[in-house]
């Protein structure tokens, strides 16, 4: 079985008309993306997934090769070798044309020297396929017009048949205008019928004639039947899959259908892949398709580049211009693609810069109005502790100021009975002329002891509203210069003078008046007090008040 495909390829007439659709600026690179079917879209991921598995397919394909010719050296007869030579052949055939060449000439000379029929006709058949396969078409028609079907199998015949209609049509594509283009038609509807009556009817070679001859004749419909009445026959072959589908697709596209062309022509490659066939049209056809929907530029690129590669190294010059008419276009394409990607990419940076540019001055913005809400917070904060200890030193000064009064209304009134009773002795003694108990009465000892008590008293309130007063004031010291209360808990001289200045009244003068001492010896306490602390002098009425 022999593969055919219809050739379809940008001429020069329609060429102006794509390279306008492919300059088109993009307006975004994401718009440029063709929106496929969901299979056509799954079917292209799939060929993606087998292209990365080209490497091992060709390697598998080498092997084959490879155990092929240590049996052909170790062959001895010339049957043996002649086999092995058909064998190369058909694994040559569809892969690499010298090396296919090579094997049909060497099987020619061992079939002409075995003077077997159907070897003669196998080799020259073999031979006439490479050089159509490489598009040297009079070499064809003149390697096989000496050549006839007469007296072969019937296994001879279907392949004679078979070739000779590829080979008509393949003249068809290659003149493309009347009146050889009805006539190669015709020759090839010939052999295509010769074909289908010799085989037996729904096989696969019959569905693959009935559909080569309804597609020549554009009976796409029916065509497009028979290949797929010919892909549900069992024991169908990856190379003839892959000229189904590619004759499916074909149509499709004749059809105005490029979606189900794209799906048909993606599995026809894959099936090329998967067989390590590199006499195809399928990979560059569909890297077409793509360029002329607008499709995946890269996509289609790589597509391009392979079907390249495959023609350069099965060596088929008219598979060399048919890429090489589409990979300049494709080129080209790219090159407007990464302009405009970098022209995207430039505005886009710009829009990005300014963005940036705002961002930092919103971000700015936003720090300074955070910076002073600090502020204002921390000055809030701060007026509250104020505020807070303010109104600590009211209640305090509060307490203070209830205590003292009520101590001082207590204290008053018994002041004033004292002076009640000394009045009324003093009258009394003076009404007597008692004048030496009078001045009796009035010795210093008694103002003493009236100082003392008034001391007493107000170690006592003070005590009573700072109760931790002497802890604290003995912990401004160390252990040999702290001082204990005696047992009425009065205070030193120098606790009393800084529980004044705890109280508030800071000016010596108003506390020598009231301990009275002059103002330098109350300096002198103070002084001596600092000296001792273990706080700097500075300090150490700062702690006081703390207390």
């Amino acid at each position: 079985m022999h593969r055919h495909k219809m050739k379809y390829n940008i001429t020069k007439h329609n060429l102006p008309h794509l390279l306008i659709l492919l300059l088109l600026v993009l307006t975004l690179s994401s718009s440029a993306t063709l929106k496929l079917p969901a299979t056509a879209a799954a079917q292209l991921q799939s060929l993606d997934k087998q292209l990365s598995q080209k490497s091992n397919y060709d390697r598998q394909k080498e092997s084959r090769i490879g155990a092929l010719r240590k049996q052909l050296r170790r062959a001895s007869s010339a049957e043996a070798r002649y086999q092995l030579n058909i064998k190369l052949y058909n694994e040559y055939k569809s892969y690499q044309y010298d090396s296919a060449y090579v094997y049909s000439t060497q099987a020619i000379k061992l079939a002409q020297s075995l003077g077997n029929r159907d070897y003669v006709l196998e080799s020259h058949c073999a031979l006439t396929f490479c050089l159509l396969s490489a598009g040297l078409y009079k070499e064809a028609f003149d390697a096989i017009e000496r050549e006839s079907c007469a007296g072969t199998s019937q296994q001879c015949r279907v392949q004679y048949y078979n070739l000779m209609a590829r080979l008509y049509y393949s003249n068809s594509d290659y003149v493309r205008s009347e009146p050889y283009l009805s006539n190669y038609i015709n020759q090839g509807n010939v052999y295509s019928d010769s074909l289908m009556a010799l085989v037996p009817r729904g096989s696969i070679t019959w569905w693959y004639a009935k559909g080569q001859k309804e597609m020549r004749n554009r009976h796409y419909d029916q065509s497009i039947r028979s290949f797929r009445s010919l892909l549900a026959c069992k024991g169908v072959d990856l190379h003839t899959q892959a000229i189904a589908y590619s004759c499916i697709g074909i149509e499709y596209l004749e059809k105005n259908d490029d979606m189900q062309s794209i799906y048909y022509v993606a599995r026809s490659a894959e099936c090329d892949l998967q067989s390590s066939t590199k006499e195809t049209t399928a990979l560059n056809l569909l890297g077409q398709l793509l360029m002329k929907h607008g499709g995946d530029v890269m996509r289609a690129s790589a597509y391009v580049q392979h079907a390249l590669d495959d023609a350069n190294f099965y060596g088929a010059r008219q598979r060399k211009i048919e890429v090489g008419e589409i990979q300049p276009v494709i080129e080209q394409y790219k090159y407007q693609v990464v302009a405009q990607q970098r022209n995207t990419m430039m505005v886009t940076t710009i829009v990005v810069c300014i963005m940036l540019l705002l961002l930092a001055s919103a971000l700015f913005y936003i720090f300074r109005q955070v910076k002073k809400l600090r502020e204002a917070r921390r000055t809030i904060v701060e007026r509250n502790q104020l505020l807070e200890h303010t109104n600590a030193q009211l209640a305090e000064a509060n307490a203070i100021k209830d205590e003292y009064i009520g101590k001082s209304f207590y204290s008053n009134a018994e002041y004033i009975a004292k002076l009640e009773s000394l009045f009324k002795l003093v009258d009394h003694k003076i009404a007597a002329r008692q004048y030496d108990d009078l001045r009796y009465s009035l010795k210093e000892s008694t103002l003493k002891a009236e100082r003392k008590n008034m001391y007493a008293d107000f170690d006592s309130t003070f005590l009573t509203l700072f109760p931790d007063f002497v802890e604290r004031f003995n912990a401004l010291f160390e252990e040999k210069d702290r001082k204990h209360l005696p047992d009425d808990h009065s205070l030193t001289t120098e606790m009393r003078i800084f529980a004044l200045i705890r109280l508030g009244i800071t000016d010596s003068d108003r506390i020598a008046r009231f301990l009275n001492y002059s103002v330098n010896t109350i300096n002198t306490y103070k002084t001596k007090v600092k000296n001792k602390s273990t706080v700097s002098n500075d300090q150490f009425e700062q702690r006081i008040m703390e207390i």
